[in-house]
This record gives C-alpha cells, sequence and structure tokens, in this order.
C-alpha cells in the first residue's frame, strides 16, 4: 500500500473533489452568482458513500439573525479555520475559503482535528503525517499536498492561490 492515493477513494475524501466544490461556490454562471462559504472547516465537510466530498451550508444568516456571530466566529478562528484578514479586518473573500482547504488538507494529512502548519515548516513531512498512515501513502504526493497546503494558509491573502491554480496543481498528483 505504499504507492496508496492520499487524494484518492480510500480512507480520506477527495482534496480534488473538495476544491472543486469550493471553486463550484466561487463561480459565476447563470441564475448563480459567487458565493464565499465564510465557514467551511471539517466538520462542513460530509462524505458519502463513496467518499464522495460534500459541503454543508455556512450557517451565516443563522448567526446573522442570533447576533451571535462575533462570539461564533472567534470559535471556529480558535479551530484554525478563520484566515488572519478575517480576524483582524473583519473581512471575508474567496481567498478566505482557499485557508480554510489549506487547513483541512493539514488535518487530513495530520489525522488530527486541531493541526498548525509549523510542523512542516521544517520541509519534513514525516513530521506532519499521522502515524497511522505511515507506509500507507506515496511519500511524495503527500509532501506536494503538505506544501499546497501550506500555501493557502498563508497569512497573506494574496500569496494564496485562486481556486483553478489549486485545481492545477492537484491534477499534478
Amino acid at each position: 500500500m505504499a504507492g496508496a492515493s492520499l487524494n484518492g477513494p480510500r480512507g480520506c475524501p477527495s482534496s480534488r473533489a473538495l476544491l472543486k466544490g469550493i471553486g463550484y461556490l466561487h463561480s459565476t454562471r447563470a441564475n448563480k452568482p459567487p458565493l464565499v462559504h465564510q465557514n467551511i472547516s471539517a466538520d462542513k465537510v460530509l462524505v458519502d458513500y463513496t467518499y464522495k466530498p460534500l459541503i454543508s451550508g455556512s450557517g451565516l444568516h443563522k448567526l446573522l439573525v442570533d447576533d451571535l456571530v462575533f462570539s461564533t466566529l472567534k470559535a471556529s478562528a480558535a479551530m484554525g479555520y478563520l484566515a488572519p484578514e478575517y480576524t483582524t479586518v473583519g473581512r471575508f473573500s474567496e481567498k478566505s475559503d482557499v485557508y480554510a482547504f489549506g487547513v483541512i488538507v493539514f488535518q487530513i494529512l495530520a489525522g488530527k482535528s486541531k493541526t498548525m502548519q509549523l510542523p512542516f515548516e521544517s520541509g519534513n513531512v514525516h513530521d506532519l503525517i499521522d502515524g497511522n498512515m505511515k507506509g500507507c501513502y506515496s511519500a511524495t504526493e503527500a509532501a506536494k499536498l503538505a506544501k499546497i497546503a501550506l500555501v493557502c494558509t498563508s497569512e497573506n491573502p494574496e500569496q494564496r492561490p485562486n481556486m483553478e491554480e489549486l485545481l492545477q496543481e492537484l491534477d499534478t498528483l
């Protein structure tokens, strides 16, 4: 199983399929304006019986009605999903969803619900990967996914890729 895919159907949802879903939300189509999810997290990613990821609703409308925005979003920020620009200036953009995608990829690689990018900043992907997965993945693919996640979680939104760039990058896996 040493060549198994971290981006495939077995064991974890396809990061490419998740990215396509986020890209669809951001796209403009006839009778569909672009939408920034604003609250993507691992618990918002559902998996069907074929391991196809599905993105559940943002629930932001409920937060606004209940006037619990700050306290609820602060909890999301504590989990690491909210992009730094939201917590500092209160601005969401497509790059905010890219940030959340990067956090989810780190969680998939590490096998933990709370992760930080620090273990990978050294460049050693083996320090990041879930110990239960050692020997069950392609080290090259894991390293590439970790680098993608690192770029997605850049502090500066201008340094984060857009959805099309991410899809092209994932196509090379």
